[in-house]
């Protein structure tokens, strides 16, 4: 495929606009992991939270299994404690679920970073670099196989715009009919033009 037009304008514009594209995937890069990982640091007191909870239950675990062995009175102050415990393994289920929810927040938030100046690049950038090699292949293909400018003019008179047409001739149509060569090529060079393909690619 051609991705490169063959006339240094135009060659230069979609030089710039790689490099323009190439900068936005990194950008974009770089500023997702830095929001991720700026969300990812809120998960901090989820993260305290259990290990709060978590060792608070133990302590209260530990403590009711100490006591529970005390004759007569054991059992009776070994519940409250049990329960005591079962709080805090509550306090430290909610620390986990806060860095759950942080962690989702995070990842949600780096695909949307990401993919949204994506999906625009694909948009404004990618699939019109796709059409022009695709374009300046098949039309490169076609000159070799033999298409000649009459053809090209032809398209030229369908496609381009009026004041590009007005440039080359008042009534570009009559003069492509009465085989005006001047004119004819000129309309040819303005579809290879558009495809990046030389003039001399012309048989």
């Amino acid at each position: 495929m051609n991705w490169y037009s063959s006339y240094p304008r135009h060659r230069a514009r979609q030089i710039i606009a790689d490099a323009v594209a190439l900068a936005v995937v990194i950008l974009s890069i770089v500023i997702a992991v830095t929001v991720v990982e700026a969300i990812r640091a809120l998960g901090s007191f989820g993260r305290d939270l259990e290990r709060a909870g978590e060792s608070f239950a133990g302590n209260l675990a530990d403590a009711g299994e100490q006591l529970g062995g005390v004759p007569l009175v054991g059992e009776s102050i070994r519940v409250p404690l049990d329960e005591a415990a079962g709080a805090g393994e509550a306090v430290a289920q909610a620390g986990r679920d806060q860095q759950a929810l942080v962690e989702s927040v995070a990842v949600g938030t780096g695909w949307v970073l990401v993919l949204m100046p994506m999906i625009a690049l694909a948009l404004l950038w990618l699939i019109p670099r796709l059409l022009f090699a695709r374009r300046s292949g098949l039309l490169r293909r076609m000159l070799a196989a033999g298409l000649t400018a009459d053809t090209l003019a032809a398209r030229a008179i369908a496609r381009q715009p009026l004041t590009r047409l007005a440039g080359i001739h008042p009534d570009p149509a009559a003069a492509w009919r009465a085989g005006d060569t001047r004119v004819v090529r000129d309309l040819a060079a303005l579809e290879l033009r558009r495809a990046g393909v030389p003039l001399s690619a012309l048989p």
